[in-house]
């Protein structure tokens, strides 16, 4: 090890000594080149430092090296989790994990706790297990073109940049559920919990972690509806709230799922009694105005 700290290897087979190796291999490997939040990214045998997507440059002049979320994190605003892909994760001065959970497993954790501003595997190998989380500001990471390691960052609910699946990428005014949660809940989309079938799709019945009871309409993949025309649906239906209106609580975007997630009705709608069950679906579906028996 050099006196700047840097590890190199040398041999010699004749005179001078031939380096071999060297450590860290350009600026982007030096520890925490870049400030909080932001990422090095190697571009033509330089170094540039790049906030995260989501994040940008702290005006504070004794700070300028650093980045602080567009939406300040509020947890009792709510929020959701970015996927980052392709870094090197950051420092683990400040952080906390366990080899045996899963990754739906590891959010949860990071999601009951509001300190907890980032959650991964922590180990890359195979599709990935084990969980970290982070619980402060996160420094020293870099990208890479070719691998890398995922990420998900806590960003506010209010202000989204993105979501896991790296769909989508404009703000939606309304809570995102991840699948897991989804399946979890609905005992992976079990027969048994199934409440109806319209032309959407299935509905389900499920129960969240809380204990709050949810109405899961999961589109069907043969519906022809795109990604762009449920999320209009979407913003259409959540500016229809009322408090005779059965109350939208979310929606689920991953993968190929599109699911709408409502507040449980026991007593069934006023259309049901009315109109029968295949209407009630159906007009549920376009017009989303089931009004509660009171």
């Amino acid at each position: 090890m050099n006196r700047s700290g840097f590890l190199e290897r040398f041999v010699r087979i004749t005179l001078p000594w031939t380096n071999i190796y060297s450590a860290p291999l350009d600026e982007c490997d030096k520890y925490s080149v870049c400030g909080a939040n932001m990422k090095c990214n190697i571009i033509d045998n330089s170094h540039t430092c790049d906030c995260l997507e989501g994040f940008i440059l702290e005006s504070s002049k004794n700070r300028s090296n650093h980045c602080v979320r567009k939406t300040p994190l509020d947890c009792k605003k709510g929020y959701v989790f970015h996927k980052y892909i392709g870094l090197k994760l950051p420092d683990t001065s400040d952080s906390w994990y366990d080899m045996n959970m899963t990754l739906a497993e590891c959010k949860e954790m990071c999601s009951k706790n509001c300190s907890c501003t980032a959650y991964a595997n922590s180990n890359i190998i195979g599709d990935g297990s084990g969980c970290v989380l982070w619980f402060g500001e996160l420094i020293d990471m870099r990208y890479y073109t070719q691998g890398g390691q995922d990420i998900y960052i806590k960003m506010s609910s209010s202000k989204r940049s993105g979501y896991e699946d790296g769909e989508v990428k404009e703000d939606m005014e309304l809570p995102i559920f991840d699948l897991p949660t989804i399946a979890k809940a609905t005992d992976n989309f079990s027969s048994i919990n199934k409440l109806g079938q319209g032309g959407f799709g299935p509905v389900y019945k499920g129960t969240l972690t809380n204990g709050q009871e949810i109405a899961v309409k999961r589109l069907s993949k043969s519906s022809g509806q795109g990604l762009t025309e449920f999320k209009n649906e979407v913003t259409l239906i959540a500016k229809l709230q009322h408090r005779n209106l059965v109350k939208l609580l979310g929606c689920c975007i991953e993968k190929d799922e599109k699911m709408l997630i409502y507040e449980f009705m026991p007593n069934k709608s006023l259309d049901f009694f009315i109109f029968g069950l295949n209407f009630s679906l159906v007009y549920n579906y376009y017009f989303t105005t089931c009004f509660m028996l009171i």
